[in-house]
């Protein structure tokens, strides 16, 4: 079932993004940043994919550009030296929200994939938020956000902050410089039980959105996408 497709600014824009970084080791650069990149989009995207189809096994609209590819800057020690994702998708179903049903689904699933979760609760009646909060493992932090007086599901995942050169890795996962206005046209709009991780998005990729923001309807189906040049097999 198909949420409502809301065209926001491209998640490349939040540059000021500042956030914790734990790990240590030089930041890698060409083939190995994008490999790396790679690795960890498709594994917390990976988790978050199995949280939704847990809740509802169906289509889930991309909310606000944020398709969860796109590398955006952050802040390591306070030097703008890393990056990370934001993806986020929004189910607007025709029936009435099962709170409790939604909230155990995705509360196991998160712990299946190795994440730690817990239940956040705001506000009462028509204003109710209910919040299932996973931590750590691939994700790093997936929120799945509940609210009933809106019959709305919202998920949303950010992974800590990663050594590398955004700009660079946007770079590689666009197939060319980042200016290029078009890039978030090429995401698609929707996923659901046949999604495909995806790190390459050159021009001359499907388009699924229009200009205006709506999904290309049909969506563009396809089995065999660009093969990035990049990120050869680890020596």
């Amino acid at each position: 079932m198909r949420g409502k497709w809301q065209r926001g600014l491209m998640a490349a824009a939040a540059v000021g993004l500042v956030m914790t970084m734990t790990s240590c080791g030089s930041a890698p650069e060409g083939d190995a940043l994008y490999r790396e990149g790679e690795k960890n989009y498709v594994a917390y995207a990976t988790v978050m994919h199995s949280v939704i189809m847990a809740v509802h096994e169906g289509d889930w609209a991309v909310d606000q550009g944020s398709f969860g590819a796109s590398p955006i800057p952050c802040r390591i020690n306070g030097e703008l030296t890393g990056y990370t994702f934001s993806w986020a998708r929004v189910l607007e179903p025709e029936e009435a929200i099962d709170v409790d049903a939604v909230v155990a689904a995705a509360t196991k699933a998160f712990e299946d994939a190795g994440v730690e979760a817990s239940t956040a609760k705001f506000g009462e009646g028509d204003r109710q938020e209910v919040n299932v909060i996973g931590t750590g493992g691939d994700v790093g932090r997936g929120v799945v956000t509940i609210r009933p007086g809106r019959n709305q599901i919202r998920a949303s995942a950010t992974p800590g902050c990663i050594p590398g050169d955004a700009a660079d890795l946007s770079d590689m996962v666009f197939g060319g410089e980042l200016a290029d206005d078009g890039a978030s046209l090429r995401f698609p709009a929707f996923e659901g039980p046949d999604w495909q991780p995806r790190f390459y998005f050159p021009e001359g990729s499907p388009i699924y959105v229009n200009e205006d923001g709506t999904p290309v309807e049909p969506q563009p189906t396809t089995t065999e996408f660009p093969v990035a040049p990049y990120g050869g097999a680890a020596s």
